[in-house]
């Protein structure tokens, strides 16, 4: 069989199997179309079917194998004719550093793709671009940058009609509202942003959207019982549209940290202590955000030796991934506990 046939075999299959959601052979399949475009000089078909192996192994939770997709397109010489697909691979890349925990790296990307010169990007490339600069800022803890280019990303979308690209953008700007303790700016963008995105046919991402905000309403403080309620729509979401491994991990750790500032530790405790053995060793990240709620829950039911030594460990993860802010709000529970202890 010739390359070309291979090609368009491959790719019919990676499509069935991803209808099927048998991701794993989906990823398989996007390869061996890879190859036999690049076999038969077909640049494009070879950017787009990495792209999509890359896009499908972060839902899978293979992190360092979508980095390393990643790493291989930009480094081929394929992707040099098509400027776009180089600033959607570098916003692949950014985003698996990101949930990775790199936030240093992310935002090396980050920076990458803002040099990029903007007559080769079109308007949706552009605002891709932005997105990503605005999130890396702000997990690397630069939140007032975070915010002036959010509000540029806000001045990007005149004209646009797409509640997709509109409920984007507003989710981004919520984000970086929560994060800077613009409480009344991110409940404002988080409205928008609902009402935007509700108008869409997409489990998946109305699963993602309310997870995150929920994230973020813990993160500002806010565990009253509308912020249950995005938990609750993201784990029925997530239930229907059949979410990643990663976004399941996630919403549950959520779903403990709610339960923890709703003076629950005991039943935060429950759903941590399995979770946290779980993710030791294939996602250091979400084990050391499991370790952080796991810490604040023993603390709080008075276990102060096994607390202490959640943090210690949480930390030392954070710390050795470059997740800096999570690091420094490991070492200020450290600091409570000690001064608990003492």
């Amino acid at each position: 069989m010739d390359n070309n046939a291979v090609f368009i075999l491959n790719e019919y299959r990676a499509l069935r199997a991803q209808e099927r959601r048998d991701y794993v052979a989906a990823v398989d399949h996007s390869w061996t179309a890879a190859k036999a475009a690049s076999q038969h000089d077909d640049a494009w078909g070879f950017c787009r079917m990495a792209f999509q192996a890359g896009q499908l192994q972060l839902n899978l939770g293979l992190l360092q194998e979508a980095v390393d997709t990643c790493r291989q397109l930009l480094e081929s010489e394929a992707i040099k004719q098509y400027p776009e697909f180089e600033s959607r691979t570098r916003v692949l890349l950014s985003r698996i550093l990101q949930n990775e925990g790199q936030m240093q790296g992310a935002l090396a990307v980050a920076r990458e793709l803002s040099r990029m010169p903007s007559r080769e990007l079109s308007q949706d490339g552009r605002r891709s671009v932005q997105h990503v600069l605005v999130a890396s800022l702000a997990e690397e803890g630069d939140t007032e940058a975070a915010w002036v280019e959010a509000l540029n990303l806000v001045g990007m979308l005149e004209g646009v009609t797409s509640p997709r690209t509109i409920g984007m953008a507003y989710w981004t700007v919520s984000n970086v509202a929560f994060m800077s303790s613009r409480i009344d700016e991110a409940l404002e963008n988080q409205r928008l942003a609902a009402e935007a995105l509700s108008r869409l046919d997409d489990v998946n991402l109305w699963a993602q959207f309310n997870k995150a905000i929920a994230h973020m309403r813990l993160m500002a403080g806010l565990n009253g019982p509308e912020t249950a309620e995005f938990v609750e729509r993201a784990e029925v979401a997530f239930a229907v549209a059949g979410g990643g491994e990663i976004d399941l991990y996630e919403i549950l750790i959520t779903r403990a940290w709610w339960e923890f500032a709703s003076g629950n530790a005991a039943k935060a405790e429950g759903l941590l202590r399995p979770l946290e053995k779980e993710l030791a060793g294939p996602y250091p990240f979400l084990q050391a955000r499991a370790l952080l709620v796991l810490a604040r829950s023993l603390r709080a039911l008075g276990s102060h030796a096994e607390a202490l030594e959640c943090a210690l460990q949480c930390e030392r993860i954070f710390t050795g991934i470059g997740a800096d802010v999570y690091a420094s709000e490991s070492r200020k529970l450290i600091d409570t506990v000690h001064e608990t202890v003492s």
